[in-house]
């Protein structure tokens, strides 16, 4: 069942201000001398025959030039080699046919939307069921398109909610898939990550964490949350998820659901797959007019989780 409820017209009330909005949730928003970057960097892409018009949108440049404080060197080599990479890996062509067999176990699905619209997607790697380094990239490109498609009205960004509990190095993707991984998510979809939800990582988590956190953005360190302890009704975690994602995050992302290697917790490939493929009507995986709501497992059940919960400000 698709939810199809017009979104709400203002934000709920988490406590977030205007600036915590445009970090986690909102489509960002410039100031003059930002825009001529921007506006700049249109003109130097045009020069050089790499303007695609489908993707190179304003909203999209915007993305890269935050993503490199809106320094032109930084932002058109980051943009460049983004052009050059979709040009040969085609994200946006990749179809449900493509990719069903790596989405049996739920292992990375997008559970459905959150109290702002975002759309959350779940990672698994303890239910991991491939070998192949392509296979798995093209997958996670597959739900992140399709995540980039369900996002509307002033909603930029997604959220990603890691299972980390049943981690084991047996199971995890090899060191080029990481790393891999890691440049599609910063590099070649920067400004999208709203919230990362890291659950019950391992202590070596934490102890890279501190290692490496010196380095990384103050921004986007805003954006991980590391989440250990109880999730219990009423614990402190469940409120902090209840205030981000909605007083439905439980079934949302399936947290009181069991878990097997075989089923990713939330997950019901039968329910989700068939929603999903419904929504691709060529090969080149154009959204269709219907394709409006999130996808997930038990697609009735987190439908219900966005409703009556609120909705950001249109801008």
């Amino acid at each position: 069942t698709t939810n199809t409820d017009a979104p709400p017209s203002s934000p709920p009330s988490t406590g977030m201000d205007k600036e915590d909005l445009q970090l986690h949730v909102q489509k960002l928003e410039l100031d003059p001398e930002q825009v001529k970057v921007r506006d700049r960097i249109k003109e130097e892409l045009k020069k050089e025959g790499l303007l695609d018009k489908d993707f190179c949108t304003d909203e999209e440049l915007t993305r890269f030039c935050k993503a490199r404080k809106f320094e032109f060197k930084k932002v058109f080599k980051m943009i460049k080699e983004a052009i050059e990479w979709r040009r040969v890996a085609k994200p946006q062509n990749l179809r449900p046919d493509d990719v069903e067999d790596q989405s049996m176990t739920g292992k990375t699905y997008i559970a459905g939307k959150d109290k702002y619209g975002r759309p959350v997607i779940v990672m698994d790697s303890s239910c991991e069921n491939s070998d192949s380094h392509q296979k798995k990239i093209d997958f996670l490109l597959f739900n992140l398109e399709h995540a980039k498609r369900m996002m509307e009205g002033n909603v930029d960004k997604w959220v990603l909610f890691i299972y980390l509990d049943k981690f084991s190095f047996f199971s995890s993707p090899p060191m080029k898939t990481s790393l891999e991984t890691n440049r599609c998510l910063m590099l070649r979809y920067p400004e999208r990550m709203g919230h990362c939800f890291l659950y019950q990582p391992p202590g070596l988590f934490s102890m890279v964490w501190k290692m490496a956190s010196p380095l990384i953005d103050p921004r986007t360190k805003k954006k991980i949350q590391f989440m250990h302890g109880s999730f219990d009704k009423g614990s402190e975690n469940d409120q902090k998820l209840t205030d981000i994602l909605g007083d439905k995050w439980r079934a949302l992302v399936g947290v009181d659901s069991k878990h097997s290697k075989q089923q990713a917790r939330g997950y019901n490939h039968k329910d989700n797959w068939t929603t999903i493929s419904s929504l691709y009507t060529d090969k080149g995986g154009e959204k269709s007019p219907q394709q409006e709501e999130s996808v997930g497992g038990k697609e009735e059940e987190k439908q219900k989780a966005a409703d009556n919960d609120g909705q950001l400000k249109k801008s």
